[in-house]
Parts: structure tokens; C-alpha cells; sequence
């Protein structure tokens, strides 16, 4: 019987490794398990955070993507199994060239709406949303003429960063609605913004380096 108690209590505690244990041992007991297989796609996707060897921080990628694959054909109504099979996919979009990343949108986005749409209000997913509208603003006009790219807006992306910091600030989505106000040449309120980022509290390496970043913005 997997023990989901305490891989999201070490999850919330950042000790990885002792989570890997246990997703593991929750897998081998639950391989068909919606809610066991997206955990380990998440697990995944902090350890490719953490990584800072390419080769590896990909075969993490890759091992997260499908994990959450599987986890969406195990329960199609799971709203985080949709949100981490988008997650995954957006993030493999590093290893892959322009044109796959950009033929992979339509679905990261469908994913993500599911997600919402099961668990309304999730601000991970709302910030995955914005996400998706940033970088599909930052296409460049050669770019989407040759791969049929979706449109959308900075303002698009700011209405959903500004709804996920309306349930959860957090540094990086403090950043990002620093960044899209920087692209809407609104550069008052973006330092408003990057001030808040370096302001909240930092846990672990990763949020760190975010607040480095805000505090470099300021």
C-alpha cells in the first residue's frame, strides 16, 4: 500500500532522497496508481531542478514526462496527474528543438485547462497557464510563421500569474509578473514586483538562485 502521507510530508521537506525511497517502494506496490504516478513525475521534476549536469537533468525530464503519462492514463479525471503531464511536457521542451516545442503547446495548454477545470484555483496550474501565454508571446514572427504557432498575450500571461499570487506568492511567479510588466514596458510596477520576489521567504537552492535573480531585478 503506498504511503502517500509521507511522500508529501517529505516532499514539503525537500528530502528527496528519502522521498525517491518511498515513491519507489509505493510504485512497486501501486504501478497503476494515478495518484502514486504523478507524485513520482513530480518528484522527478525537483531532482532535474536540482540537477545541474544537462545529460542528467534531462533523463529526469524524460523519466518525470512519463510518469505523468501513464499517470493520466490511469485516471482521467486526476487534475494533478493533467497538471504534471503539462508541467512535463512544457519542460522537455528544453531538450527538443523550436519546432517540436512549439507543436507540443497546443497540448501543454489542453492539459493544463483539464487540470483546472478538476481543480479550480490551483496556482501551480494558473502559474503554468501564464507560463504557457509568456512564452507563446515570446515566439518570434520566422518562428510561428514556420511551426503554425497558437497566439496569445502578455496580458494574457499576467492575468493568470496575478491569480496564482491571489491564492500563493511565490518567488518565481512574483518574477514573472515582474517580467511580463518589463514586456508591457511598464517597468514601475516591475520592480514593484521583483522587489516582492526578493522579499518572500527562500527554502532550498532553487528558490535561492530565484531570489538572486529578483534581487539582481530590483
Amino acid at each position: 500500500m503506498a504511503n502517500i502521507a509521507k511522500i508529501d510530508d517529505l516532499h514539503e521537506k525537500k528530502e528527496y532522497e528519502a522521498e525517491k525511497v518511498e515513491v519507489d517502494a509505493a510504485l512497486s506496490s501501486s504501478p497503476n496508481d494515478a495518484n502514486v504516478l504523478w507524485r513520482a513525475s513530480r518528484l522527478y521534476f525537483e531532482l532535474s531542478e536540482l540537477s545541474s549536469d544537462k545529460p542528467s537533468k534531462q533523463a529526469s525530464v524524460e523519466k518525470g514526462l512519463q510518469y505523468a503519462k501513464k499517470a493520466v492514463e490511469a485516471d482521467d479525471k486526476n487534475g494533478d496527474a493533467h497538471k504534471w503531464f503539462a508541467i512535463m511536457t512544457s519542460t522537455i521542451g528544453d531538450y527538443v528543438s523550436t519546432k517540436e516545442k512549439i507543436g507540443s503547446a497546443a497540448s501543454i495548454k489542453e492539459h493544463a485547462v483539464r487540470s483546472l477545470e478538476l481543480k479550480p484555483n490551483d496556482p501551480s496550474t494558473l502559474h503554468l497557464l501564464g507560463r504557457w501565454c509568456y512564452a507563446i508571446s515570446s515566439i518570434g514572427w520566422v518562428e510561428r510563421k514556420l511551426a503554425s504557432a497558437p497566439t496569445s498575450s502578455y496580458e494574457e500571461a499576467l492575468e493568470y500569474f496575478l491569480k496564482a499570487d491571489g491564492v500563493t506568492p511565490t518567488i518565481r511567479n512574483s518574477i514573472y509578473i515582474g517580467e511580463s510588466y518589463t514586456q508591457l514596458k511598464q517597468t514601475a510596477k516591475a520592480k514593484e514586483w521583483y522587489s516582492k520576489a526578493a522579499s518572500l521567504p527562500v527554502s532550498g537552492p532553487v528558490e535561492q538562485k530565484l531570489h538572486d535573480d529578483a534581487v539582481a531585478k530590483c
